[in-house]
């Protein structure tokens, strides 16, 4: 049904939600740990601990007989700094060799990821939602060009940047996935992305300028939905209907009433799009969450003022675009 970057977007604040998510996290007790495993079968973390590229990227943190637990930890710390978004250009080449390794430990294990490494690694990834959505949305020719192994990560006028190629991240996004929190933690840092790309567009706009963001939009999104519909595919009847209501309810917890557009634009949009799907109820989550690029582009162009009209075309024109990009994911993820 329905799908983005400007690297030139910056990023800002995504703490407030992913909070959420670690909340509701705990909340899943005994049966989270459950499904998401523990240190008993290490699997994917041998690899990686065997990979002079983690090591690299760890550096001090490293240390011989690593648990799969710590290594997750020392992931996170050497990726990701203090302030949300905003990386040194030795935190971003981190996270691109770690995911270069994790995608050729992906290939020795046949495309599973350590349980208990898949939060930790979706936590690292969702602080780079600028650089995920330039790889995995419409693309950018600068992100293509430095995705090779060989480019290291760079810093410019807006910022540090850091880039691996597209199916790279889409295979390492589909495994952290298997775990709802996981998934949920990178849906809520696009989502947050998207708004504030919207956001950047100026009242009276027209053209290319208004119709950018949401087409951008609706390329990650869409390709986040491809990821949930393969992970579902996977994990069979009972598990995947379990898998959708609990991104459901991470995705709908605590929903407040949404600020004004004026006041607060960002939270305008994501709240408003939350209120959405939890109206829309976890039995038509999946369908639900497929329109969410045309439901935020409504919600955008209403905060606006635009035209019935073009707000209805926009709205087309995301279900449109965040369907080929689903298509599109789903025959990469074959």
């Amino acid at each position: 049904m329905s799908e983005a970057p400007s690297p030139h977007v910056r990023r800002s604040r995504r703490v407030a939600l992913i909070v959420v998510v670690s909340c509701v996290a705990v909340a899943g007790g005994i049966g989270a740990w459950l499904l998401l495993g523990s240190d008993a079968n290490p699997g994917s973390c041998e690899e990686l601990l065997k990979d002079k590229r983690v090591h690299e990227a760890l550096g001090g943190n490293y240390k011989a007989g690593l648990r799969c637990s710590e290594l997750g930890t020392a992931l996170r710390k050497a990726t990701v700094g203090p302030t949300a978004g905003q990386h040194s250009l030795p935190q971003a080449q981190a996270m691109k060799d770690v995911l270069m390794a994790v995608e050729d430990s992906l290939e020795t294990t046949g495309g599973g990821l350590d349980p208990i490494l898949r939060t930790p690694l979706a936590e690292s990834l969702a602080d780079y939602a600028a650089d995920t959505d330039a790889i995995l949305g419409i693309g950018d020719a600068e992100y293509v060009s430095n995705s090779s192994y060989s480019k290291p990560a760079w810093e410019d006028a807006d910022g540090v940047h850091m880039a691996v190629p597209r199916t790279s991240l889409l295979r390492t996004v589909r495994a952290v996935s298997k775990d709802p929190t996981a998934y949920t933690t990178l849906r809520i840092a696009a989502t947050r992305h998207a708004a504030e790309g919207l956001a950047a567009v100026e009242r009276g706009a027209d053209g290319a300028e208004l119709t950018a963001a949401p087409a951008r939009n609706a390329r990650t999104l869409g390709t986040l939905d491809a990821v949930a519909a393969d992970t579902r595919r996977d994990l069979g009847e009972n598990q995947a209907a379990q898998w959708e209501r609990d991104v459901f309810e991470v995705l709908t917890e605590k929903t407040p009433e949404p600020p004004s557009y004026s006041k607060d634009p960002v939270n305008h949009l994501v709240d408003s799009w939350r209120r959405t799907l939890l109206a829309e109820g976890a039995g038509n989550s999946a369908t639900a969450l497929e329109e969410q690029s045309a439901d935020m582009v409504s919600a955008w162009g209403k905060a606006l003022g635009l035209d019935s009209t073009v707000q209805n075309s926009l709205r087309e024109d995301s279900l449109d675009d965040s369907y080929h990009a689903r298509s599109d994911a789903l025959r990469e993820l074959e």
